[in-house]
């Protein structure tokens, strides 16, 4: 189960990997990294100011993402991850040429109904649009979606990163018919401290992904 074929390679990151060598990490081949910027209503990773300069610095392509909690309300959960990413882009959410974009990551109910988790979602992902100027990316578990939420198709306008690890491809939920990117992997990475580091692929070529940052 190894980096799948013609995709182009890239981590994901959050306070849990602490300070991360991004120099080491492009010249280890990796083209690009998301990094959470925000959780719930009241959580600004600590991580995420550095990461967000370290990225560009090192000529990855970046992009931000919040973990979303359904029993929170979505307008101040995009508020926190709009603020995050200001403070880090210069005071503006607005996303420039280089600069993936934003994610959503849905990974949990906290007792919400799936109907809830999706209307709620929805709503985040509309303000983040309108704010950042990209139409921001979904990034879920296949399990997760699938089990869990009973499989909806009501976010598939969006783009997908799915997370599914052990496969030769992963299974593609709801109404999607494609995965944009692909968290396929957890494993130790030259330049990040901690014992493990999500690895992604990119769905295209990198041409495909410099288009998506522009």
């Amino acid at each position: 189960m190894g980096f799948p074929a013609g995709a182009i390679p890239g981590i994901d990151v959050s306070h849990y990997q602490a300070v991360v060598n991004w120099t080491t990490v492009a010249s280890g081949g990796e083209q690009f990294a998301f990094a959470k910027a925000s959780e719930g209503i009241s959580v600004s990773d600590p991580y995420f100011v550095d990461n967000w300069a370290g990225i560009k610095a090192a000529g990855l392509l970046r992009g931000a993402y919040h973990f979303y909690h359904p029993n929170y309300d979505p307008a101040a959960q995009a508020n926190i991850f709009l603020q995050s990413l200001s403070k880090a882009n210069g005071g503006s959410p607005v996303l420039a040429p280089g600069d993936l974009p934003p994610a959503l990551d849905i990974e949990v109910t906290n007792g919400a109904t799936p109907a809830n988790l999706i209307a709620g979602a929805a709503s985040w992902l509309a303000t983040v649009a309108a704010a950042t100027g990209k139409t921001p990316i979904v990034y879920t578990f296949v399990s997760f979606w699938k089990t869990t939420l009973g499989n909806p198709t009501d976010l598939s306008n969006y783009p997908l990163w799915i997370a599914e690890y052990g496969v030769n491809a992963p299974i593609v939920p709801g109404g999607w018919t494609n995965w944009l990117f692909w968290q396929f992997a957890m494993q130790q990475l030259a330049g990040v401290p901690s014992q493990t580091t999500d690895l992604d692929a990119f769905n295209g070529s990198l041409a495909d992904l410099q288009q998506l940052a522009s």
